[in-house]
């Protein structure tokens, strides 16, 4: 029986979704993309899951579609969709998410690097988009690439498919954090899920909500008003609100664990 090529493992509140085809540079292949989406839509709807980790095993982090015939998207009914589907579930996940990116991100795998809210990089990594180099475009990462590198970056990266190390992804500012070595990258992740455990779940979902909201309509004087005092008068009145004050006022540790995000609008327990 061949090995999955996506592994899954939780501990706590953290699910930690582990690219597992490393004799391929963990290269999306059909069975690989399909399978990705489905852990990660049970991890987003499993109200005890407050953090989501992505990283690669092996070398790389991911090198991209797999373009050989090992890499066959027959098992996929629509692999186009389907792996468009896959960044814009890791991308709207209203889960924080972390990319522990262990090693080169290529092509998509460079899409579902940006398409984490957290990006902590090896100081050996890099990235490239070089599809170019094969008469192809980076299409479907567009999506989640261009809003956030803007067009100038953008068009540089993906019309020279030059490599992009970590430390000039962190000059840039696509990159949160750039360690030494594999014990620096997980203590680096740890720190952060320890910051994100500290928060609201529905807070920091609607944090997200509201940068993706007021981002893209890009201040519309007509909307951006409006939305933010919804939001803030839709939070400031929540049970979870009502908790977190209560506590900083009692100088006590908030317990968010009866605030946990599930399928169901993500609404907090009751």
């Amino acid at each position: 029986m061949s090995e999955k090529e996506v592994l899954y493992s939780k501990q706590g509140a953290v699910a930690t979704i582990t690219l597992n085809r490393p004799k391929r540079g963990n290269a999306l292949s059909g069975t690989l993309v399909n399978l990705f989406l489905d852990i990660l839509n049970g991890a987003i709807d499993d109200p005890s899951v407050r953090v989501i980790v992505i990283t690669g095993n092996g070398k790389y982090f991911c090198t991209g579609m797999d373009l050989t015939p090992q890499g066959d998207t027959s098992s996929a009914t629509d692999p186009v969709a389907m792996t468009q589907s896959m960044f814009s579930a890791l991308s709207r996940s209203p889960k924080p998410t972390i990319a522990r990116v262990n090693g080169p991100a290529l092509g998509g795998g460079v899409g579902i690097f940006f398409s984490c809210n957290f990006r902590i990089a090896q100081s050996s990594a890099y990235f490239s988009m070089p599809e170019v180099h094969r008469g192809l475009i980076p299409a479907l990462i567009s999506e989640v690439i261009v809003p956030q590198l803007g067009a100038f970056r953008s068009k540089q990266y993906m019309l020279s498919g030059e490599r992009v190390t970590a430390q000039e992804g962190y000059r840039v500012g696509f990159v949160t954090a750039v360690v030494e070595d594999q014990e620096a990258l997980d203590r680096a992740v740890q720190e952060y899920v320890n910051l994100l455990l500290m928060g609201g779940p529905n807070a920091m979902r609607n944090i997200k909500d509201l940068v993706d909201a007021v981002d893209s309509r890009g201040g519309d004087p007509t909307f951006t008003p409006q939305y933010v005092r919804e939001a803030f008068g839709k939070m400031i009145t929540s049970d979870e609100a009502a908790h977190g004050i209560g506590a900083f006022a009692s100088r006590e540790k908030p317990n968010w664990d009866d605030f946990g995000l599930g399928a169901d609008k993500l609404k907090p327990k009751l």
